[in-house]
């Protein structure tokens, strides 16, 4: 089988993949799809508002004209400008904003609104010649170019098309009243207009279906890629294991203390050691006082030696009790008879002569390593 490569990006991407495209810049967009529903909305605009903002901005120039009045009433000229600049303005907002609106909703539905500060940073690379060359001739710079074309091969020729049947109603309206023929006019500039933003719009989804391809292939993940990922957020399995064997081991010396209340401390012989007590008046299973590997077991051996709490030797059942019991926790069940074992020999023969012989179960016996083993104490 051959090795993957790079080009072998066939998983799709990742939460923290899509976060890291968001800083970068790479957002779902369609400038096209963008520009024709600005376009619609402008026509729709024009539909309900267009007669209001022509009176008013008609009304506004010839006001704007007529210096008559201001100069009798000794008015500043600066601010009589002002004064209609200010009435146009209105009416520019008053058209623009809504449109503004579309625009961001458009591409909020497309790919969501973020504000990435970083790009419209100053970056030496956009100066570049052969960067600048390189996106010209790229990829996506011959994509690019073949849209431009697309575009104007489409709109130019839908334009043509309309008016080429609609070339005897537009020589007619000369023989026309001129009201009749500023309706027939209005008419005929509206269904223009529908039909060009029309084609623009079909041509705005079919962008769209393109920069969601590109996007969409930008983002894909190899299955190396992926796993790296893994392991960069959650960690390796051998990162978690010692991260693991340090926390318990911070927490064994913590429990080294409590060795001095032991009744009996099982080794194996130096590696492991765990501490055991019993309490007669509660009748409990043993609980575990302190366990440790290395160099917390030599702290514990030397604690047990120094108090005078025997000390046995039994490796499975050392081992058993590490892998299998929580400090502060009772013993597994199935450890009970042999610890009980232990416990007869300690409290009754004074932990001297020669050490029982206790039986571990099968499934609780491990290797040094806490591998699962079999064989007998």
């Amino acid at each position: 089988m051959s090795e993957e490569t790079s080009q072998d990006k066939t998983e799709q991407p990742t939460g923290r993949r899509l976060e890291q495209a968001i800083e970068k810049g790479q957002i779902l967009t369609s400038r096209d799809l963008v520009m024709a529903a600005v376009l619609v909305g402008s026509v729709i605009q024009l539909m309900f508002l267009g007669r209001f903002l022509f009176n008013e901005l008609t009304g506004n120039f010839r006001s704007g004209l007529d210096f008559a009045t201001p100069m009798l009433r000794d008015l500043p000229l600066l601010d009589v400008l002002a004064d209609r600049f200010r009435g146009a303005l209105f009416l520019i907002i008053l058209f623009s904003l809504p449109l503004a609106l579309i625009a961001i909703a458009c591409q909020f539905s497309v790919g969501g609104l973020h504000l990435i500060i970083k790009n419209a940073s100053f970056k030496p690379s956009r100066l570049s010649p052969a960067a600048g060359l390189k996106r010209m001739f790229g990829s996506h710079g011959l994509i690019e170019l073949g849209k431009s074309i697309l575009k104007v091969v489409v709109v130019g020729g839908v334009g043509y098309l309309l008016l080429k049947s609609r070339l005897p109603e537009i020589l007619g309206l000369s023989l026309q009243p001129f009201e009749t023929a500023m309706e027939s006019t209005g008419s005929l500039l509206m269904l223009i207009m529908f039909v060009l933003i029309g084609a623009i719009a079909v041509l705005g989804v079919f962008d769209m279906f393109i920069q969601w391809q590109q996007h969409r292939n930008r983002l894909l993940m190899t299955k190396q890629e992926v796993k790296d990922e893994h392991k960069e957020t959650e960690g390796s399995p051998e990162l978690k294991q010692r991260i693991r064997r340090l926390q318990q081991e911070a927490a064994s010396r913590g429990s080294v203390s409590q060795v001095e209340n032991a009744q009996v401390v099982i080794v194996n012989p130096t590696r492991f050691a765990v501490a055991l007590h019993y309490d007669f008046s509660e009748g409990a299973a043993p609980k575990v006082l302190s366990k440790g590997t290395e160099q917390v077991a030599l702290k514990i051996r030397e604690t047990a030696d120094q108090k005078g709490i025997p000390v046995l030797t039994m490796p499975l059942l050392a081992r058993a009790l590490y892998y299998t019991s929580e400090i502060g926790s009772e013993i597994h069940a199935d450890l009970y008879r042999a610890v009980a074992t232990v416990l007869s020999f300690v409290f009754q023969a004074g932990a001297t002569g020669e050490l029982p012989e206790v039986e571990i179960p099968d499934q609780l016996k491990f290797d040094s390593n806490g591998r699962p083993m079999g064989g007998k104490a």
